[in-house]
């Protein structure tokens, strides 16, 4: 399902730009229940021309200076800290993006999150980092996840790091045992081999979704499986994530999750660097 939303004159924040605080176009409750409806039916929406072309322009040169200044080809962050000195600044606090994903929770859930805070990444994969960094498929930790494309390879190759998923594969888990054993399982790199053989994937029906900047992709994150296609080491792929929902919030399992993920993060960084 695509929601076409002609936005020319509204960008996203950035400190000193001048920007309107809120880069968004706000949703109706119809708007929000045809995004749930396509992600119920075909795994993800797409809000179409929504991200203007200054912004798009501010990110490249923002990631650009920070592949620079950290010397790396392989760039991910998250938390809060890092969007506040990029151009997407405004983007948490946007009325229209809660709203969207608060109302696509509640939807999905029946009910209000325990915690309404957007959890923010970046994820930027440029020079031969690219291969190390694709199929590597998973789960998010949130019910909705919205994508947004900034710097997206041309193609050439048939390398252009589109997202692969397994949509709505399972239910959302409301144990986090469970979740934390079945993640181990599903994700590990014997598991990973297997969802990108294109057998395994026809007869799953997996989705392949090319990425275009200037959309949002919402899908359900915690209970669809997905991962990037590889880009040429000669390009650069930057995606910034947004999630909303963590059904599992403050159990001391989350934590130990949460662990898990960042020494992951910190594997694939370290071999990224070889």
């Amino acid at each position: 399902m695509n929601i076409d939303v002609t936005t020319p004159a509204r960008h996203a924040a950035h400190p000193g730009a001048g920007f309107p605080a809120d880069p968004l176009p706000s949703l109706s409750d119809a708007d929000i229940d045809a995004l749930a409806h396509a992600m119920d039916t075909t795994g993800f929406a797409v809000l179409r021309d929504v991200i203007g072309t200054p912004l798009l322009d501010a990110m490249r040169e923002y990631v650009d200076s920070e592949l620079t200044r950290r010397n790396v080809e392989y760039l991910g962050l998250a938390g809060p800290a890092w969007i506040q000195d990029s151009p997407l600044a405004a983007f948490p606090t946007s009325v229209a993006l809660n709203a969207a994903l608060a109302g696509l929770y509640r939807r999905a859930m029946k009910g209000a999150p325990a915690e309404s805070r957007i959890a923010t990444s970046i994820r930027v994969l440029s020079g031969g980092t690219g291969a190390k960094h694709s199929w590597l498929f998973h789960y998010d930790s949130y019910v909705v996840t919205a994508l947004i494309p900034l710097q997206i390879p041309d193609g050439r190759g048939g390398l252009s790091g589109d997202l692969v998923m397994y949509p709505n594969l399972r239910r959302v888990r409301l144990r986090p045992l469970f979740n934390i054993v079945e993640k181990l399982l599903v994700e590990s790199p014997l598991a990973c081999r297997l969802w990108k053989r294109s057998a395994v994937q026809r007869a799953m029906s997996a989705r392949t979704v090319p990425m275009r900047p200037g959309n949002i992709y919402f899908f359900w994150g915690m209970r669809s499986l997905h991962a990037n296609q590889p880009c040429l080491p000669t390009s650069v792929r930057c995606t910034a994530l947004f999630h909303f929902g963590d059904p599992h919030a403050g159990s001391l399992f989350k934590r130990l999750s949460a662990r898990h993920h960042r020494a992951r993060l910190r594997r694939l960084s370290r071999a990224a660097a070889k």
